[in-house]
């Protein structure tokens, strides 16, 4: 799977964005965290 990752300054909050499909994405902390969070939709 290929994703993106985004930074929210204001949260400090990371999101992990599937590139193929926009709706699927996973929110976190770390980096790790959204993408884990992301991979565990995705299942």
């Amino acid at each position: 799977m290929k994703y993106r990752i985004m930074l929210d300054l204001k949260n400090q909050l990371f999101t992990a964005v599937d590139i193929k499909d926009s709706n699927n994405f996973g929110n976190g902390t770390t980096i790790e965290q959204a993408i884990n969070n992301l991979k565990n939709k995705a299942a």
